[in-house]
């Protein structure tokens, strides 16, 4: 008697969920301030398995969304997720809910929607978390909107790269890397203190 792809060990079935539903390709995205890359992301996914019966989409749906990393919208982080389309946005939070991985775009320049307390609900105890900066003139900011992401913890492996020195990177890497409880050092330690928390060479500041 022929076996159906349900007789399978579910080990062997989730190897080939793995196969057909997840990637490891850098994603060209369409943001809001990019919105046509150079070249077009082929995923190769095959999501339409997913619709075959109900234990497939089950079993299927956690490593779908849950193995790949999806981007978060700039204003309204996770509550509106896309792939690589923004207007294709992923709107059931059970499947959002899924998603242990986000790249997310900051602009330095511009005050953020968002606030520090909604930070820390979107993106603590991710899997992953990459943050992207970016400013439309180099040198023309500091880095307060960054610092909003100081309450994020218990990221598994965080990543701030862009328009950033490394030493203010790799201390938020740290921080949203550290444990839930760990609190964040006082703005006057000899931490804070040093070059990399002034502003950027070339920084000014109008005034009337």
């Amino acid at each position: 008697m022929a076996l159906s792809f349900l007789d399978l060990p579910s080990e062997i079935r989730n190897v080939i969920y793995q196969l057909l539903l997840t990637h490891d390709t850098p994603i060209q995205a369409y943001t809001f301030q990019n919105l046509s890359p150079r070249e077009h992301t082929c995923l190769n996914l095959h999501p339409a398995m997913l619709l075959l019966c109900h234990k497939i989409h089950d079993e299927a749906s956690s490593i779908l969304y849950g193995c790949n990393r999806f981007q978060a919208h700039p204003s309204w982080l996770t509550d509106v997720t896309f792939a690589v389309y923004p207007n294709r946005p992923i709107m059931s939070t059970r499947y959002i809910a899924f998603i242990r991985r986000f790249h997310l775009r900051v602009r330095l320049d511009c005050d953020p929607f968002y606030t520090p307390a909604k930070l820390a609900e979107a993106f603590s105890g991710l899997d992953e978390l990459e943050v992207e900066v970016f400013q439309t003139s180099f040198g023309a900011s500091d880095y307060r909107v960054l610092e909003c992401f100081s309450v994020v913890r218990g990221v598994k492996r965080a990543k701030v790269h862009g328009s950033v020195r490394k030493p203010f990177s790799d201390w938020l890497e740290k921080i949203m890397q550290s444990a839930v409880e760990t609190a964040l050092s006082p703005r006057n330690s000899i931490f804070f203190k040093t070059s990399c928390f002034e502003k950027p060479p070339g920084y000014f500041h109008h005034t009337a």
